[in-house]
Protein backbone atom coordinates (compact mmCIF):
# COMPACT_ATOMS: atom_id res chain seq x y z
CA UNK A 1 0.00 0.00 0.00
CA UNK A 2 1.28 3.48 -0.88
CA UNK A 3 1.98 5.86 1.95
CA UNK A 4 0.44 9.33 1.56
CA UNK A 5 3.04 12.07 1.46
CA UNK A 6 1.35 14.72 3.63
CA UNK A 7 3.07 17.70 5.18
CA UNK A 8 3.47 17.64 8.94
CA UNK A 9 1.28 19.75 11.19
CA UNK A 10 4.27 22.01 11.85
CA UNK A 11 4.84 22.52 8.12
CA UNK A 12 1.17 23.37 7.59
CA UNK A 13 1.24 25.84 10.51
CA UNK A 14 4.37 27.59 9.19
CA UNK A 15 2.85 27.84 5.71
CA UNK A 16 -0.41 29.25 7.11
CA UNK A 17 1.48 31.85 9.18
CA UNK A 18 3.68 32.82 6.23
CA UNK A 19 0.62 33.25 4.00
CA UNK A 20 -1.16 35.34 6.66
CA UNK A 21 1.84 37.64 7.10
CA UNK A 22 2.20 38.03 3.33
CA UNK A 23 -1.45 39.06 3.03
CA UNK A 24 -1.11 41.61 5.85
CA UNK A 25 2.02 43.12 4.26
CA UNK A 26 0.24 43.32 0.90
CA UNK A 27 -2.79 44.98 2.51
CA UNK A 28 -0.59 47.55 4.27
CA UNK A 29 1.30 48.20 1.04
CA UNK A 30 -1.93 48.87 -0.87
CA UNK A 31 -3.25 51.20 1.84
CA UNK A 32 0.07 52.97 2.40
CA UNK A 33 0.11 52.02 6.09
CA UNK A 34 3.26 51.26 8.11
CA UNK A 35 3.84 47.88 9.75
CA UNK A 36 4.87 47.35 13.35
CA UNK A 37 7.78 44.90 13.73
CA UNK A 38 9.79 43.66 16.67
CA UNK A 39 13.59 43.79 16.33
CA UNK A 40 16.25 43.45 18.97
CA UNK A 41 13.80 43.83 21.82
CA UNK A 42 12.16 46.98 20.46
CA UNK A 43 9.11 47.81 18.36
CA UNK A 44 9.66 49.72 15.11
CA UNK A 45 7.45 51.10 12.35
CA UNK A 46 8.50 50.19 8.81
CA UNK A 47 6.98 50.62 5.38
CA UNK A 48 5.60 47.60 3.58
CA UNK A 49 8.41 47.95 1.04
CA UNK A 50 10.96 47.61 3.85
CA UNK A 51 9.29 44.35 4.89
CA UNK A 52 10.84 42.63 1.88
CA UNK A 53 9.40 40.02 -0.43
CA UNK A 54 6.56 38.91 1.80
CA UNK A 55 4.03 40.89 -0.20
CA UNK A 56 5.34 39.24 -3.37
CA UNK A 57 4.20 35.87 -2.04
CA UNK A 58 0.69 37.21 -1.47
CA UNK A 59 0.56 38.43 -5.08
CA UNK A 60 1.82 35.06 -6.30
CA UNK A 61 -0.79 33.20 -4.25
CA UNK A 62 -3.60 35.36 -5.70
CA UNK A 63 -2.61 34.44 -9.25
CA UNK A 64 -2.61 30.73 -8.44
CA UNK A 65 -6.16 30.68 -6.97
Amino acid sequence: MKKLNRPSLTQMAVEAMTDAVAKVVEDHRRRGRPLAVWRNGRAYWITAEQAGGLSERARHDKTEN
